[in-house]
């Protein structure tokens, strides 16, 4: 018993120097603290003897010593308690470096402190998928733009009007003939050729029409992609949020453990540098947060900082019901309830609305206008000239005055528009093949989006059944388990680290859901939701 006394109270001198040495880094002190030790006849490796000797180590004999596996040998196994921890008599390390450089650096469970202008989101009504592409489709400038070229296309109709205008003739000879012809000249041009280019703008008006729907289209896909990324960025800094709160948690029992010696040194600069990395990406996700907020509300043609609110994507982790989460379900995300149509009905919605589609079916029949157009033109327009004529009738006279007429008319022998003719029947014939092919490229794009939407359908239902929650259930189990002592922080850190993957990579499947999602969507011509 006086072995082990005096074996106890050497500890408690051993470690109050040692926390002595932790507040002065004066040279002239530590030498004094190895003199008081070489006077007591204790060597510096005095606590790896005391553990082999199983001498508790922690720094407080007077308060009563938790039983647990790391409390010695004799120990039960298999009972968990809660460790005790004396009250500090220094101020921890963290906040000792805080006051040594002045710094703004938080403590363990601070918040974060984010300088950067957002806009945020209290009190904003939340902006549904259908809505924010509605909205972008008419408050949009890039949709603006692309509706003001149909009227470009519309002008065509004043030019298929254009007829030649009417020339002025005169003829004189003042001397030989003594002739004075002079009238206006027409240019008649039969009533075909005018209904023709009637037709044939009719067609490329429509056929314009239709490409402008395609460029449209591909916004909306660019709409739904931004706002995918708002969803993305707002639950990837969530995530961070978490991380953020368990690692300062775990910098705090880290601490405590510290200052009651149970742990290392090196164990709580792990969890400080695990803290730190949280920290920088946690701005990180906040400033692209921001970034996502501010290009989803440019896209919509809103103000940069306008508030904008996208709802987030429910809670797998335990914590919400599961018949709660029904009324939580965002509309950008699968719904488990209904099955997915088979392939059949996705490929006939492709091939009776497909833009590019409808877009040929106009060009065939802008083709057919400009070959009858083509037939019509083969017949030249002729040249018709009358007005005054006054002949002096030499020698002698008498003068006289009549009305002339004049009609000049081009013969159609060489030049039969032969070369437009042969040109819009190969278009024709070229159409034919090319609208085989465009179905064959719908087709082949409705199927692989379609399989790579059952995939990450499927993908994400298995994070949410049951991977979230379990990675979710791990991280929490190994802090508490690293909070009593059962294990080491380098298990804990790894859990934790292991949880956010499985977050991104969940994450990750979201995203992949949403663009296979747009472009099964795309491939179709047909908004599906």
């Amino acid at each position: 018993m006086n072995a082990q006394a005096r074996l106890l109270s050497l500890a408690v001198i051993c470690l109050q120097l040692f926390s002595e040495s932790r507040a002065e880094n004066s040279e002239g002190l530590a030498t004094a603290r190895e003199g008081k030790l070489e006077s007591l006849g204790v060597n510096l490796c005095l606590p790896h003897s005391l553990i082999a000797a199983g001498v508790p180590t922690r720094p407080a004999p007077s308060l009563p010593m938790p039983e647990g596996p790391s409390s010695g040998k004799n120990s039960p196994k298999g009972q968990t308690v809660q460790p005790v921890s004396p009250p500090a008599t220094e101020m921890p390390i963290i906040e000792k470096e805080k006051q040594d450089s002045g710094s703004n650096k938080p403590a363990a469970k601070a918040t974060i402190e984010y300088n950067e202008s957002a806009p945020t989101a209290q009190g904003v009504p939340p902006l549904g998928i259908v809505q924010a592409l509605n909205e972008a489709l008419i408050n949009s400038p890039r949709a603006a733009a692309i509706r003001a070229q149909f009227a470009i296309a519309r002008s065509k109709y004043a030019q298929a009007t254009q007829t030649p205008n009417p020339s002025f003739f005169m003829d004189r000879g003042l001397l030989a003939e003594q002739v004075m012809r002079i009238g206006p000249q027409f240019t008649y041009e039969p009533p075909w050729k005018l209904i023709f280019r009637l037709l044939a703008t009719k067609r490329l008006v429509a056929q314009t029409k239709t490409d402008l729907l395609t460029t449209l289209w591909q916004l909306r896909a660019d709409t739904r992609r931004a706002y995918m990324e708002v969803i993305v960025a707002q639950e990837t800094m969530k995530t961070l949020e978490q991380l953020y709160d368990l690692s300062s948690k775990l910098l705090a029992v880290t601490d405590k453990r510290f200052q009651a010696g149970d742990v290392p040194e090196l164990d709580m600069l792990r969890a400080r540098l695990a803290n730190s990395q949280t920290q920088v990406e946690l701005a990180v996700g906040r400033v692209r947060v921001i970034r996502a907020r501010q290009q989803l509300n440019i896209i919509m043609g809103r103000p940069v900082h306008q508030p904008v609110n996208v709802p987030g994507l429910p809670d797998y982790t335990g914590s919400v019901p599961s018949f709660e989460r029904i009324t939580q379900l965002n509309e950008a995300m699968p719904n488990f309830e209904h099955l997915v149509p088979p392939l059949r009905d996705y490929i006939a919605i492709g091939l009776a609305n497909r833009l590019e589609l409808k877009s040929l079916d106009q060009q065939i029949k802008l083709n057919q206008i400009n070959l009858k157009g083509a037939y019509g033109n083969s017949i030249p327009n002729p040249k018709v000239a009358l007005g005054k004529s006054t002949e002096g009738n030499p020698p002698v006279g008498p003068k006289l005055t009549a009305v002339f007429f004049t009609v000049d008319a081009e013969s159609a022998f060489t030049n039969l528009n032969q070369g437009n003719i042969a040109l819009f029947k190969a278009t024709a014939k070229q159409l034919k093949y090319q609208v085989g092919s465009q179905k064959n490229l719908v087709i082949g794009q409705i199927s692989s989006a379609y399989q790579r939407l059952l995939a990450a359908r499927e993908r994400l239902r298995v994070y949410q059944e049951r991977v979230l929650a379990d990675s979710y259930e791990v991280a929490r189990l190994a802090r508490r388990s690293y909070e009593v002592g059962q294990s080491g922080i380098t298990t804990t850190l790894q859990a934790q680290q292991y949880n956010v993957q499985i977050r991104s990579q969940y994450l990750d499947a979201v995203m992949t859901y949403t663009q296979a999602f747009t472009d099964l969507e795309q491939a179709c011509g047909k908004p599906l939701q």
